[in-house]
């Protein structure tokens, strides 16, 4: 399968939030088999899971077809996520999962879109939205923003676009402490070949 990415950020209309939503809109449920098949979004759960509780409460930034949802699900975690993300197709999907109590559309690179409840989260993750869609230094401030210190926060970051030395430097002057890394690969028979480094940090203590 190829990405929906392949007509949005790498095609004619580059930049244009409206169609990467139509993108993924119309190739949702395709791009939701994929990625659970791969397997990263439970990788990713495996390496979040032991710093949380099965009630913690949290939130998915980019949370598309509620992937994580379901993978925390499975992991252990007991109480639905909220979630964010910009295709209302995508957030269609994740609804029908059971696994978020609450889920809204934004545009996260537009200030004011959405106004985040402040340290209202037990713990954030994101998985695939730090890369080709938005900036490692405009998701990890907002990420940050939505856990009081000493929640654990676990995101997902495409190595290609994602420069690891200055994202690092940033977790480390946002106040958050490294406790794992693990690479996710997507093998290339499933989904158009990526991999993600998955971190899981904790909001140092004030």
């Amino acid at each position: 399968m190829k990405s929906p990415l392949e007509d949005t950020i790498w095609g004619p209309q580059y930049g244009s939030c409206a169609a990467i939503a139509a993108a993924f809109d119309r190739m949702g449920p395709e791009y939701h088999r994929a990625i659970m098949f791969s397997g990263v979004p439970d990788g990713a759960a495996a390496c979040l899971m032991p710093q949380l509780s099965a009630g913690s409460h949290g939130i998915d930034f980019g949370c598309g077809s509620g992937a994580m949802g379901i993978a925390l699900r499975r992991a252990g975690l007991r109480r639905p996520l909220d979630g964010l993300d910009l295709s209302p197709g995508m957030l269609d999907l994740a609804r029908m999962t059971g696994c978020y109590a609450r889920l809204d559309s934004v545009n996260l690179l537009v200030p004011g879109d959405y106004v985040l409840p402040v340290r209202a989260y037990d713990f954030a993750v994101t998985l695939g939205l730090i890369g080709d869609y938005m900036p490692y230094y405009a998701v990890l401030p907002l990420l940050v923003e939505s856990v009081p210190p000493g929640a654990p926060i676990g995101f997902g970051v495409e190595p290609k676009s994602t420069p690891q030395l200055p994202l690092l430097r940033l977790a480390e002057e946002l106040g958050l402490d490294l406790i794992s890394e693990k690479v996710l690969s997507i093998p290339a028979a499933v989904l158009e070949q990526e991999t993600y480094h998955f971190f899981v940090t904790r909001r140092r203590a004030a």
